[in-house]
Formats: structure tokens, sequence, C-alpha cells
């Protein structure tokens, strides 16, 4: 009977160590990427607010566009965020044809695929497993 006690203890630690590899992975993966969408969502958000401004300055929001596009699909990152990226990558795709073309009917496009992108990283992390799982504790700094 203690072995029984010793084998579902073991099994529990094997899942939980598993269970925090996956996370970290996840983690690790959208660190890579942060950067570059900080920045389209920067850009983004100057499209919709100072539409004058980035029209003055097309080419130049273009080249970087372009380049953070070039820089997530050249970013080493896990199967598991595979699908986070494509849609990431579209919705940059929208905003360089938003931006090139001065249609603001691509907005519609990249909203899309933000909203596409916020759902499969919901997804990936399990939110609801998170939410549930989540501990009311304070930390300090």
């Amino acid at each position: 009977m203690k072995y029984v006690g010793l084998l579902i203890s073991s099994i529990v630690v094997f899942l939980v160590i598993l269970t925090n590899l996956y996370y970290n992975s996840i983690t690790l993966d959208m660190q890579k990427i942060k950067d570059y969408i900080v920045e389209s969502n920067i850009i983004l958000e100057d499209v919709v607010k100072k539409k004058e401004q980035v029209m003055d300055k097309k080419d130049e929001y273009v080249t970087r566009l372009i380049n953070l596009k070039k820089g997530i699909e050249n970013s080493k990152t896990s199967f598991l965020v595979k699908n986070y990226k494509e849609y990431k990558i579209k919705s940059i795709e929208g905003l360089i044809n938003s931006i090139s073309k001065s249609d603001l009917k691509y907005l519609e496009e990249v909203e899309k695929y933000n909203n596409l992108s916020d759902e499969e990283l919901d997804k990936i992390l399990n939110k609801n497993l998170i939410e549930v799982t989540s501990l009311p504790i304070n930390t300090y700094i």
C-alpha cells in the first residue's frame, strides 16, 4: 500500500514538471517575438490616431513593418506558437497593405487577425486552467 502512494506522488510530480516545461517553452517563445509585436502595435496605433503623419512617412512605416515581419518569420520558436505567429504575420501584412495603398479598409483584416491571435494565445495557455488554479497570494518585490 505504501508503494501506491509513492507511485501516485511520483506521477503527480512528473505531471507538474511537464506542465512547467510546457508553459516555460511558450514563455520563451513569446519573449523572442515580443519586441516585434509591441512595435507593430505602436505602428497600428499611429495609423489609427495619426493618419496624416503616417501617410506622409509611408515608405518609412512600410519598411519598418517589413523588417518586423521578417523578424517574426526568422525567430526560432517551437511548434506551440506556430499559429499565433502566422496570425501576427498576416496582421502585419494587412497593416502594410493599409499603409501602402492608403486604404483603411485593410484595418478590418488587421483587427480580424489580431483577434484570432489573441484567441490562439488563450487556447495555448489554456486560460481557464490558469484562472482556476491561480492563487490569491500577494507578492512583494
